[in-house]
């Protein structure tokens, strides 16, 4: 069934590029013991292979998680746990106690990473979002004293964790900041989705929702999964893949900033915001790959990146020990690529 949700979030979140996977193997599902799922989910498509027993109970539980899910943390919804809570119409007795715990886990998660990127991921940002789109709808810059008042009311950090409304509620320190997770819960959503495997004993198994992918084991040929990185380029073809990676217990993310832009008398305006100028920001970064053991991290990094350039972005990768990376940024018209650690 797919929700309001699913259906408007399509193009919406950061990642633009879609995977394809080389399994490199032959033979059916019960000489090979290699199980498929596919369908949709928050206005993409998600696709599965694990290996082992078949478990017929796996489909309905993706559907109890996607609606679990929707009900947090869809901004397209307005009966939704997060669209309550930017409205400041959040009653805790109208939702469940998982909806509640993740919004906290989201608001922690990305508090964290927003630390570590200098601000760089914010979805503390919501109102920014929202302007950027409309603008973009217009054919218009935004305007820079509309801007100037939204970003005085933006921030994760105008959010606390540590304080609480009745039934556990966090507390908005601002009443005017609004949340949007766009650009980690579709990477998180993929999380929910592998540890649903773990729990039924899976070891071996690829998950991708629309180009976000967490790996465990090995592929069907025993060997590494191979994940394609496309070609960030406007009219390159599905399968141009600029790299190959090989991925065992971890997942990627991909983010660009080459596509889903508008033109304003004849000057370009790309779609990535930097959340703490309010501006968009395009640079000779064209895509930025990130690898994490969770897709969400690796998810909302991978938009940091896009905000940071090249430079930042490398030193960034490089700081920490739990993140690797694929850069493709061109020069002098030229697309290269840069793997870090």
């Amino acid at each position: 069934m797919r929700t309001t949700f699913e259906r408007n979030i399509k193009g919406s979140l950061t990642c633009l590029f879609f995977v394809f996977f080389f399994l490199g193997c032959s033979g059916t599902k019960e000489e090979a013991g290699i199980n498929k799922l596919e369908g949709n989910a928050l206005g993409t498509t998600y696709h599965i292979t694990y290996m082992g027993p078949v478990n017929e109970y796996l489909t309905a539980q993706i559907d109890s998680t996607l609606l679990g899910f929707n009900q947090a943390l869809s901004t397209y919804h307005p009966t939704s746990l997060i669209s309550k809570y930017n409205n400041n119409e959040a009653v805790v007795e109208d939702f469940e106690s998982e909806a509640i715990g993740l919004l906290h886990l989201m608001i922690k998660k990305s508090m964290t990473i927003s630390s570590l990127t200098d601000g760089a991921f914010d979805p503390g940002s919501a109102a920014l979002f929202a302007l950027y789109s409309e603008a973009k709808k217009k054919g218009v810059y935004m305007d820079s004293v509309e801007v100037a008042e939204v970003l005085r009311h933006s921030g994760i950090d105008k959010v606390s964790i540590e304080k609480h409304w009745t039934g556990n509620l966090p507390v908005k320190l601002d009443s005017f900041v609004q949340l949007n997770f766009n650009a980690i819960a579709k990477g998180y959503f993929v999380d929910l989705l592998a540890h649903l495997l773990d729990s039924v004993g899976s070891q071996h198994y690829m998950v991708e929702v629309g180009g976000e992918v967490r790996t465990k084991g090995k592929n069907p040929s025993g060997k590494p999964w191979r994940i394609g990185i496309n070609r960030p380029q406007i009219g390159a073809s599905a399968n141009d893949f600029f790299e190959v990676l090989e991925l065992t217990n971890q997942s990627m993310a991909t983010s660009g900033n080459y596509q889903n832009y508008y033109e304003v008398d004849g000057k370009v305006i790309g779609h990535t915001l930097d959340p703490r100028s309010g501006k968009p920001v395009i640079t000779n970064l064209k895509s930025a790959t990130i690898m994490h053991e969770e897709c969400a991290v690796a998810d909302a990094f991978a938009t940091a990146c896009m905000v940071l350039g090249v430079e930042k972005s490398t030193k960034l990768i490089e700081s920490n020990p739990e993140l690797s990376g694929y850069l493709i940024y061109e020069e002098e018209g030229e697309l290269k690529g840069i793997h870090i650690k």
